[in-house]
């Protein structure tokens, strides 16, 4: 990495686990505030020899919230484990036709790798657990193409929401696996009562919560309410044990919410390991720790951009 300083040093070693202070993880928590990384050496995994694809239905999103913390009780440790809700369904089966059933309340979709041997053992008992947990439907990708449609309509979900809303803010915070059933209740309660429809498309098997607030920015208010609704999502993750962010950082636009995790104690001890590094705030400034807000600067939800205004340019 390259310090503010323009020093270059290394962290870590040629092992896993390095003597010494964690300095590493530290840097890499650090979302950029600490220097710039410019080399990074990784270990390369081979390839599995097997792979198991499974697709669990459920008419509960209760059912399939506890099939999450079943499957994992039982000492499975899926490669993914993905929840996609009612809404995310259909705008998927709208645009892509992936095969999921237009009126489940949530599938799962769960993948396992690994050994060829053992495999289909290892299947069987993800599929027990999900239908032991109210699924009503499971099955197992029959070749590599259904595999792939699967998983299409996973990736591909968040694109797919253009057919459903004009605009819409995608949120990430992260919650224990077993307060899932929880949290997503009230995320739909949040919806009844802002009248503003959430999807949900996630990686449940780490609890990473990406609801998808939609709005439409032409209608006045609904973003403003789009963002009050993010910000109480939020403080449902960090009521429930959980995080503001499960994979993609606190950046600026979460910063106002730190506070509402961390005293102001925690946080002036975080600015004094950041000066060790970048004394003067040179990298990435404004990211992370909250600051007053400047005269205009709007945070939140998208804004037309001048262009689009004067009819010069469209959003896709």
């Amino acid at each position: 990495m390259v310090l503010p300083d323009v020093e270059v040093i290394w962290l870590g070693g040629r092992t896993r686990e390095s003597q010494g202070y964690d300095l590493t993880g530290l840097f890499v928590g650090s979302e950029g505030t600490f220097g710039i990384a410019t080399k990074i050496i990784v270990r390369i995994l081979r390839r599995p020899q097997a792979v198991k694809t499974v697709l669990a239905v459920f008419d509960q999103v209760e059912a399939a919230s506890e099939s999450v913390s079943a499957v994992i009780g039982r000492g499975l440790v899926p490669a993914a484990m993905e929840m996609i809700d009612q809404l995310t369904i259909q705008a998927v089966e709208d645009a892509f036709g992936c095969g999921y059933p237009r009126d489940a309340a949530a599938a799962l979709l769960i993948e396992l790798d690994g050994l060829r041997e053992g495999m289909e053992a290892q299947a069987e008992r993800v599929m027990a657990a999900c239908r032991e947990n109210g699924a009503r439907e499971v099955r197992a990708a029959r070749d590599e193409a259904e595999r792939q449609l699967l998983w299409k309509g996973r990736k591909s979900a968040f694109g797919a929401y253009g057919r459903i809303s004009p605009a819409y803010m995608v949120m990430d915070g992260v919650i224990p696996r077993t307060r899932l059933p929880e949290v997503l209740n009230r995320i739909r309660r949040l919806e009844q009562r802002s009248g503003l429809r959430i999807g949900n498309v996630f990686h449940a098997g780490d609890g990473n919560l990406h609801p998808l607030i939609c709005y439409d920015e032409r209608i006045p208010g609904q973003a403003d309410k789009a963002a009050e609704v993010a910000a109480e999502i939020l403080s449902n993750c960090i009521d429930a044990g959980g995080s503001l962010t499960g994979e993609h950082g606190v950046g600026a636009d979460k910063s106002r919410y730190m506070p509402t995790m961390f005293s102001p104690d925690d946080l002036a001890l975080m600015q004094r390991v950041r000066a060790v590094f970048d004394p003067r705030g040179l990298c990435n400034p404004g990211k992370v720790f909250p600051t007053p807000r400047l005269c205009g600067e709007v945070p939140g939800p998208y804004r037309q951009h001048p262009l689009e205004v004067a009819g010069l340019a469209e959003r896709f």
